[in-house]
């Protein structure tokens, strides 16, 4: 797998239901996953995903590399140690970028003002500290909506045609304070020219009900981390560290 189809397998179902990116994307997506032809084209829309590309930007600059390169992708999406190249100003400069794609300049002064110590360019980071939805203004920004849009893992329990039966985590929230809880199950879709033979026991990575990948073990590792890490930095801000 490159950088460009990783990068579409998480960025297909949010442009699939109109919440980023331009219209069409997603057609272009699974174009690529097929026939591999239009690279160019898959890499001209996902610079025009609002949320998506500040990010993507960022790591590649920082670490020498350009936007589509596989690490730079997995980086953003599940975690490795690309992270670890950033510190608090620049995230603050990301931040700044997004208002310049959509993030309203209130929401994105009181980010500025109020951002903690610690945090990543990861994922999770935009949807808990940045806030689901504040740049495009396409979904409300929701625990539930949290809970959809956050990178989360689930082990896969049953298949049934293009369904899948997993146990996530369960996300949960109490004065202010995030956490993961027991597992529930939940009823995911997929595409099999994405992932193929997915399987019982098989650990997915989910984004809004889509199973977008199977993690191996290191990268459900990386998720954990960056993930629990984000959390920190936010339940210490909130001075709680307990659901």
């Amino acid at each position: 797998m490159d950088g460009y189809e990783l990068a579409l397998r998480f960025s297909y179902i949010t442009n699939l239901l109109r919440f980023c990116g331009p219209d069409g994307a997603s057609s272009q997506f699974i174009r690529y996953l097929k026939k591999k032809d239009n690279s160019k084209e898959v890499e001209e829309s996902l610079r025009r995903f609002e949320g998506l590309y500040p990010y993507l930007s960022a790591i590649a600059s920082k670490s020498s590399r350009q936007f589509t390169d596989y690490e730079v992708v997995e980086a953003y999406w599940i975690g490795n140690p690309l992270l670890e190249l950033f510190g608090d100003e620049d995230i603050r400069l990301i931040i700044k970028s997004l208002m310049q794609r959509g993030l309203p300049s209130s929401i994105g002064q009181r980010l500025l003002r109020d951002i903690p110590h610690g945090f990543v360019p990861h994922h999770n980071f935009n949807v808990f500290y940045v806030g689901v939805g504040n740049t495009t203004g396409s979904v409300e920004t929701t625990l539930s909506n949290m809970d959809n849009c956050r990178i989360s893992w689930g082990s896969v329990i049953e298949r049934s045609g293009d369904t899948l039966f997993v146990n996530v985590p369960s996300l949960k929230k109490s004065d202010e304070s995030y956490c993961l809880g027991e597992s529930e199950t939940k009823t995911v879709v997929f595409l099999p020219e994405m992932i193929g033979h997915v399987k019982k026991g098989d650990i997915v990575a989910l984004h809004w009900g889509f199973a977008a990948m199977i993690l191996n073990e290191n990268q459900l590792n990386n998720l954990k981390r960056y993930t629990l890490s984000i959390f920190d930095v936010l339940n210490t801000k909130l001075k709680k560290s307990h659901c």
